[in-house]
């Protein structure tokens, strides 16, 4: 079965979900968008540069996944599918992200890694449900204080960028568990750390960290902190390194 038969076939059935990956597709056929009962399409695992502005049309879409590809853009259209739940863009050769994301409000599970970002948009304050942030493997030399807004945060992925240094406002992240930040450029962390009060694992090998604020010992959940590969030459406090149930891993 060709190509335009299964995606006419798909429209044929109204089907909620379309597996297009690993058919070495360049472009995507103007039929794809007329599926309008699209749920989750799989578009992994091709040979895509971009995708078209007819993408806003699935605005039925929950997941979407156009990992493994040469990606070097999103369209704004994108902002359109205000359902979507998951979005998997790894893999790809993105170097920003356009504003319109933040209108993506329903997202839940976001995964950028292994791209080229150079910075991230300021709108990224809409994901207010997203639970899982993957951003490993850019080259991301800030994030944007709104960062602070993903109040549903349990896991983030900083590992492997260019970051100097990490915005206060991460500190607001209530319900964040584990954070990576390992192999970036980082000297200092926010005394505002210590008010993450579920964060169980800090991991920051590979850092210039001199030394880490005593507030982390006010990190009522943290089992265990990573800082292998640091200079630390101011040592580590000692309200850190006499609290009860902690690990760290140096």
């Amino acid at each position: 079965m060709n190509l335009l038969d299964i995606i006419n076939k798909a429209k044929a059935e109204n089907a909620k979900t379309l597996d297009l990956s690993q058919q070495g597709l360049r472009l995507l056929p103007p039929e794809l968008f007329e599926i309008k009962s699209l749920e989750e399409l799989n578009l992994d695992r091709n040979k895509l540069v971009e995708l078209p502005d007819d993408i806003g049309m699935l605005t039925n879409l929950k997941s979407l996944s156009v990992s493994e590809n040469d990606l070097m853009e999103l369209p704004d259209t994108i902002g359109k599918l205000t359902k979507l739940e998951n979005l998997y863009l790894g893999y790809n050769s993105l170097s920003e992200l356009p504003a319109t994301v933040g209108n993506l409000v329903n997202l839940h599970t976001v995964n950028i890694a292994k791209n080229q970002l150079l910075e991230l948009p300021v709108e990224i304050a809409g994901w207010g449900k997203v639970v899982k942030l993957s951003l490993h493997d850019n080259m991301l030399s800030s994030i944007p204080a709104s960062i602070g807004k993903l109040k549903s945060l349990v896991k983030l992925y900083l590992d492997n960028n260019d970051l100097t240094e990490i915005p206060a406002t991460l500190g607001n992240l209530s319900n964040l568990e584990i954070l990576m930040i390992s192999g970036n450029q980082l000297s200092a962390i926010p005394q505002e750390f210590g008010k993450l009060s579920k964060l169980r694992e800090l991991v920051l090998d590979a850092n210039q960290l001199e030394s880490l604020p005593e507030s982390l010992a006010d990190c009522a959940s943290l089992e265990t902190i990573s800082i292998n590969e640091n200079p630390l030459e101011d040592g580590l406090p000692r309200v850190l390194t006499d609290k009860k149930g902690l690990k760290i891993d140096q």
